[in-house]
């Protein structure tokens, strides 16, 4: 009976994209009976203080971008065409060596995936000669993905693997798959449709402020024959105010944590959200348009700007520019047919599937590999 691999996926809690991305991978291993799929957050096992500070750090850069201090942004725009090599990227990449050198003697892994730009990855895998493999979960390219000890890279466009070969990386290497996403939004049949019922979604995030977000209702009040849904998540607080501050507005809904996301998501006409790497790859499997406000500098700002240029997504930076899009996409039938086939024409289905299909035929195939080598010589 052929054993079953292990597999071990690594990931972070920089934003929720990282997480997603490999529970879904989880998800699918799951349903396909592979149940030693093993998901640990590297940076936070091997250097617990330093992720609280960092991820702090991260968080309170959307606060400081407020007031024109984008200091995240400036960081990923200095690397961004660094190699593995540049003594930056070579003090990152040796973030967690030991820790995940400990981790594979554990857990003993036959492949390992990563969903975030982990350079010591590649390099320990190595050692056990266990093949990795990345996940990019986002449509722009960043030196700290990139590693030349790399297996396989699952990128989420044609346009990513264009540039990566640019720079360097073998075609070979490259799998064009789309960001893995939960089988909820691939098979979403809820209807998007009614045109006597249209609805705005708005999606914050746990950095959003009370101002900037009542400020954007209001604009979007004004909008006819069309309701507003506002998704606080786990930003109890927010929730609170904005419940108390538009009680009793009826074209407003004010909600907190959502667990049937997806569903509410396809029922929206529109969505305004941040132009993170998962939210892009959901909005595409929905075909729901995305409306970006202010995205903040790095790799939000050049996702955005991607969907923007292949116009399947709408950049704003006032608010009466941001009611000014969306009033002319809804009420414009033929713009919106058109936004949606693009989205339809970009979106690669099933990412889940095909990169776990194609990980463990890169792992059955070093194990024969292996078989072959050891087999004694006739």
């Amino acid at each position: 009976m052929t054993k079953l691999p292990r597999i071990l996926v690594l990931t972070a809690s920089y934003g929720a994209g990282h997480e997603l991305a490999a529970y879904a991978i989880k998800e699918y291993c799951r349903r396909y009976s592979l149940a030693h799929v093993q998901i640990i957050d590297l940076m936070k096992e091997a250097h617990p203080v330093l992720n609280k500070i960092s991820t702090s750090v991260y968080m309170s850069s959307f606060h400081a971008a407020r007031f024109g201090i984008h200091y995240y942004g400036w960081s990923y725009y200095l690397t961004q065409r660094n190699n593995a090599y540049s003594p930056v990227l070579a003090g990152l990449n040796r973030l967690g060596t030991k820790q995940l050198f400990e981790i594979i003697q554990r857990e003993q892994p036959d492949g390992v995936i990563n969903t975030f730009p982990y350079g010591a990855s590649p390099i320990v895998s190595k050692l056990f000669d266990i093949p990795t493999f990345t996940i990019m979960t986002d449509y722009v390219i960043h030196a700290r993905w990139l590693h030349p000890a790399l297996d396989k890279y699952y990128v989420a466009s044609e346009d990513l693997k264009a540039n990566m070969i640019e720079n360097g990386i073998n075609e070979k290497v490259i799998e064009v798959t789309g960001i893995p996403i939960r089988d909820a939004f691939e098979n979403n049949n809820y209807p998007n449709e009614n045109k006597n019922n249209k609805m705005i979604l708005i999606i914050v995030g746990p950095y959003s402020q009370l101002d900037l977000t009542a400020k954007m209702i209001k604009s979007l009040d004004i909008i006819k024959d069309c309701h507003i849904t506002v998704v606080c998540g786990r930003n109890a607080k927010l929730n609170q105010l904005l419940t108390k501050q538009f009680q009793n507005n009826c074209r407003v809904k004010i909600l907190g944590f959502v667990e049937q996301m997806d569903e509410l998501m396809a029922s929206a006409t529109c969505i305004i959200s941040k132009a993170g790497g998962l939210t892009l790859a959901e909005s595409l499997a929905l075909k729901v348009p995305l409306f970006i406000y202010r995205p903040f500098a790095g790799q939000e700002k050049d996702n955005a700007t991607y969907f923007s240029e292949k116009g399947i997504a709408f950049i704003s930076h006032r608010m009466s520019d941001l009611a000014n899009q969306i009033r002319q996409f809804i009420d414009n039938d033929t713009s919106v047919s058109l936004v949606k086939n693009k989205m339809d024409f970009l979106h690669h289905r099933k990412a889940a599937e095909r990169i776990v299909t194609d990980v463990l035929s890169t792992i059955f195939g070093r194990r024969r590999e292996q078989v072959i080598s050891n087999s004694p010589m006739i």
